[in-house]
């Protein structure tokens, strides 16, 4: 083989080591740059996840802020409606004094609804709140009549010791009182129906016999409903006032059917009316 060929293969050899030589570089090249877009790709999905769970924080806090801000201004708005001043009268001198008593509130929730039907299940249903809603509207309609100052023991979802209710309704000379509580039936689910209770032992002058028969009796005439009659009882606001008293239990949040009915606006509407007539019923049997 001559010199010349010898060269050329070479040379052939060389660069096909060559060649070789830069594949691998790119080679690796191509794996650092793979790693680094990957490393870059992850560094921004850490950081969008942080960022969204920020904003997601911010909106939260936001919302908390915008909806206690909102309870707020209906608390304000529930002491101006039913603590009437007396400048609000347009002079005019009340005739009667109604205590609106709603049961329970804060810490202590009252029964508890069981909202679970065909094994799903809802938002749990308190009687604090169901008794602040239905007092509320009773008060409301009590309220429009000219010569009935209306005053409520609770106006939002706060605690208040059955001897502060008392004083409540001692302090302002009331007329009458009436306290709004749901049932619940103890172990079982298929009790229902609408009850209400009048001060046991009370000296015979006492009218809240009177009183609680007249609003039983008028609840029914705005809604279909079981009447379970009136009872006595010696629940300290019945006990320890000495006005006229009442405590209607306005049905069983422990029934399903009945808890739907108490949660509906409408049917809360009439049972709220026929409680305050009742109340105004009695008021003017027994006009001073």
């Amino acid at each position: 083989m001559s010199t010349k060929k010898r060269v050329n293969n070479k040379t052939k050899v060389k660069n096909t080591s060559q060649r070789k030589i830069t594949k691998k570089r790119k080679k690796r090249i191509n794996k650092k740059k793979l790693i680094l877009l990957f490393s870059m790709i992850g560094i921004f999905m850490f950081g969008m996840v942080k960022a969204t769970t920020g904003i997601s924080t911010v909106a939260k806090n936001i919302e908390a802020k915008k909806q206690a801000e909102i309870e707020k201004q209906k608390s304000l708005e529930a002491q101006k409606q039913f603590n009437i001043e007396e400048e609000q009268t347009d002079g005019l001198q009340k005739k009667y004094t109604v205590v609106v008593d709603p049961g329970h509130g804060g810490k202590d929730p009252g029964n508890k609804g069981y909202s679970t039907r065909n094994n799903k299940s809802e938002k749990k249903v308190y009687e604090k709140d169901l008794a602040l809603e239905i007092s509320k509207k009773v008060a409301g309609i009590l309220s429009r009549q000219n010569d009935v100052q209306v005053v409520l023991t609770r106006t939002e979802d706060k605690f208040v010791e059955a001897s502060e209710r008392v004083k409540t309704a001692e302090t302002q000379n009331a007329d009458v009182l009436v306290s709004i509580h749901m049932n619940a039936e103890a172990g079982g689910d298929s009790a229902y129906g609408i009850e209400t209770y009048y001060r046991a032992n009370a000296p015979s002058n006492d009218k809240s016999s009177h009183l609680a028969e007249t609003i039983q009796h008028t609840i029914g005439s705005y809604i279909k409903m079981r009447d379970r009659g009136t009872k006595e009882d010696i629940f300290q606001v019945l006990r320890d006032t000495t006005m006229p008293a009442a405590l209607v239990e306005c049905g069983f949040i422990s029934n399903y059917k009945e808890e739907q009915k108490l949660l509906d606006e409408k049917y809360q509407n009439q049972l709220s009316e026929g409680i305050a007539q009742g109340v105004l019923t009695f008021l003017d049997e027994h006009s001073k």
